[in-house]
């Protein structure tokens, strides 16, 4: 675990559990959903097994993650985030928004992950949307997760749903812009840039409820704002 800042500081004491490497990836993998040693190394492509091993141990020491035995008919034991472990989860979404400011298409060598996929979604949830209750499964690449939205609550997660959803969304780089507001759900389905199974106008209603902006644009806003006032 990283050093002790020697500051009576809260964020202080969070970067001393966080800041090590793997660990926020790690914490971000097991809120979306409890995970089997192997299900975080294969989700986390790159963490060397012995580093892995020893954020989960330092995360177990800090009260932030434990194991518990896998529910039947499953055998063996999961990881888990502890009761103080989701707290982190509003930080999580609002350090997923952030670093996504920048984000307006991957690099060459980036890849998207099924959990990954489904703490976009979750950070980027518009609760005040107006949006009837439903349940998209959304492909980006090769990621898979899952978004039900209901009453303003919303519960995600990573591959395919239980239920049957209803609205199948296929994507590639693209689906950025399209939350990003940059492309209109109309215009996403006529250049063929992504592809539905579903509703129209579950379509719209995805877009409306889950938005993930760019820098450029919050400017842009600002100044048009600004101009008007």
């Amino acid at each position: 675990m990283s050093k002790d800042y020697g500051q009576f500081c809260g964020l202080a004491k969070a970067a001393r559990v966080l800041g090590e490497r793997w660990a926020l990836l790690i914490i971000r993998d097991l809120s979306i959903g409890s995970r089997r040693f192997k299900d975080l190394h294969d989700g986390l492509p790159g963490v060397p097994t012995s580093v892995l091993t020893a954020r989960l141990r330092e995360l177990e020491e800090a009260g932030v993650v434990e194991r518990r035995a896998a529910a039947p008919p499953h055998r063996g034991v999961v990881y888990e985030l502890t009761p103080y472990g989701r707290e982190l989860q509003p930080a999580l979404d609002a350090l997923g928004r952030w670093g996504a400011l920048r984000m307006a298409a991957p690099e060459p060598e980036d890849i998207i992950t099924g959990s990954s996929l489904a703490a976009a979604l979750r950070a980027g949830y518009q609760p005040g949307a107006a949006a009837p209750a439903a349940t998209y499964l959304v492909h980006a690449g090769p990621a898979t997760a899952w978004a039900h939205t209901e009453g303003g609550e919303l519960t995600v997660g990573a591959g395919p749903p239980e239920a049957d959803p209803d609205l199948v969304i296929r994507a590639g780089p693209q689906l950025r812009l399209l939350l990003a507001g940059r492309l209109s759900p109309a215009e996403a389905l006529r250049r063929g840039m992504v592809e539905i199974e579903g509703p129209h106008a579950a379509f719209e209603a995805f877009a409306a409820a889950f938005q993930v902006p760019l820098e450029a644009d919050l400017h842009s806003a600002e100044t048009i704002g600004e101009g008007r006032s």
